[in-house]
Protein backbone atom coordinates (compact mmCIF):
# COMPACT_ATOMS: atom_id res chain seq x y z
CA UNK A 1 0.00 0.00 0.00
CA UNK A 2 2.93 2.56 0.93
CA UNK A 3 3.55 2.99 -2.96
CA UNK A 4 0.05 3.11 -4.20
CA UNK A 5 -2.28 6.23 -4.43
CA UNK A 6 -5.49 4.51 -3.67
CA UNK A 7 -9.37 5.01 -2.81
CA UNK A 8 -10.82 2.27 -0.83
CA UNK A 9 -14.48 4.18 0.09
CA UNK A 10 -16.12 1.30 2.31
CA UNK A 11 -20.03 0.59 3.24
CA UNK A 12 -21.27 -2.56 4.70
CA UNK A 13 -19.54 -5.28 2.64
CA UNK A 14 -18.82 -3.33 -0.32
CA UNK A 15 -15.51 -2.42 -1.46
CA UNK A 16 -14.41 -0.20 -4.01
CA UNK A 17 -10.73 0.52 -4.88
CA UNK A 18 -9.18 2.74 -7.89
CA UNK A 19 -5.65 2.11 -8.97
CA UNK A 20 -3.97 3.18 -11.53
CA UNK A 21 -2.86 -0.33 -13.04
CA UNK A 22 -3.98 -3.87 -13.16
CA UNK A 23 -0.89 -4.88 -11.44
CA UNK A 24 -1.25 -2.63 -9.06
CA UNK A 25 -5.19 -3.74 -8.55
CA UNK A 26 -3.75 -7.42 -7.91
CA UNK A 27 -1.72 -6.29 -5.29
CA UNK A 28 -4.43 -4.28 -3.73
CA UNK A 29 -6.65 -7.43 -3.84
CA UNK A 30 -4.49 -9.78 -2.45
CA UNK A 31 -4.04 -7.38 0.39
CA UNK A 32 -7.36 -7.01 1.01
CA UNK A 33 -7.81 -11.03 0.88
CA UNK A 34 -5.55 -11.76 3.42
CA UNK A 35 -6.97 -9.05 5.61
CA UNK A 36 -10.30 -11.05 5.07
CA UNK A 37 -9.02 -14.04 5.89
CA UNK A 38 -7.42 -13.07 8.39
CA UNK A 39 -10.50 -11.94 9.95
CA UNK A 40 -12.18 -15.26 9.73
CA UNK A 41 -14.43 -14.45 6.61
CA UNK A 42 -13.91 -14.97 2.10
CA UNK A 43 -14.49 -12.74 -0.27
CA UNK A 44 -17.65 -13.86 -2.49
CA UNK A 45 -15.70 -13.98 -6.18
CA UNK A 46 -18.91 -14.48 -7.85
CA UNK A 47 -20.19 -11.50 -6.40
CA UNK A 48 -16.99 -8.98 -6.95
CA UNK A 49 -16.50 -7.53 -10.43
CA UNK A 50 -13.18 -5.35 -12.21
CA UNK A 51 -13.96 -2.47 -14.74
CA UNK A 52 -10.96 -0.69 -16.41
CA UNK A 53 -12.24 2.65 -16.99
CA UNK A 54 -11.12 4.44 -19.96
CA UNK A 55 -12.27 6.75 -23.24
CA UNK A 56 -13.63 5.66 -25.86
CA UNK A 57 -14.72 1.94 -26.71
CA UNK A 58 -12.48 0.28 -23.64
CA UNK A 59 -10.04 -2.69 -25.27
CA UNK A 60 -8.05 -3.91 -22.17
CA UNK A 61 -8.48 -7.07 -20.68
CA UNK A 62 -7.63 -6.98 -16.81
CA UNK A 63 -7.25 -10.58 -15.47
CA UNK A 64 -7.78 -9.76 -11.46
CA UNK A 65 -7.35 -13.08 -9.68
CA UNK A 66 -8.79 -13.46 -6.03
CA UNK A 67 -7.30 -17.48 -4.63
CA UNK A 68 -6.78 -18.57 -8.55
CA UNK A 69 -10.23 -17.23 -9.43
CA UNK A 70 -10.87 -15.02 -12.20
CA UNK A 71 -12.93 -11.92 -11.80
CA UNK A 72 -15.64 -10.97 -14.03
CA UNK A 73 -14.87 -7.81 -15.68
CA UNK A 74 -17.52 -6.08 -16.12
CA UNK A 75 -18.50 -2.41 -18.73
CA UNK A 76 -20.96 -1.03 -16.15
CA UNK A 77 -21.85 -1.50 -12.90
CA UNK A 78 -24.08 -0.09 -9.84
CA UNK A 79 -22.71 0.92 -7.27
CA UNK A 80 -24.85 3.18 -3.91
CA UNK A 81 -27.77 4.31 -6.59
CA UNK A 82 -25.42 5.27 -9.20
CA UNK A 83 -24.51 3.89 -12.60
CA UNK A 84 -20.80 3.94 -13.76
CA UNK A 85 -19.57 2.60 -17.31
CA UNK A 86 -16.40 2.13 -18.45
CA UNK A 87 -16.35 5.40 -20.33
CA UNK A 88 -16.05 7.23 -17.32
CA UNK A 89 -19.84 8.25 -17.25
CA UNK A 90 -22.21 8.15 -14.30
CA UNK A 91 -25.69 8.53 -13.66
CA UNK A 92 -27.93 8.42 -11.00
CA UNK A 93 -30.28 5.61 -10.80
CA UNK A 94 -34.28 6.26 -10.70
CA UNK A 95 -35.61 4.91 -7.58
CA UNK A 96 -37.77 2.44 -9.74
CA UNK A 97 -34.51 0.33 -10.30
Amino acid sequence: MDELSVTCPLRADYQVIFVPSAGGLQKMVIKMNDSVNKRGMKVNVSKSKVMVFERGVSKTECDILIEGEKVEQVKEFAYLGSLFTNDGNMTEKSKGE
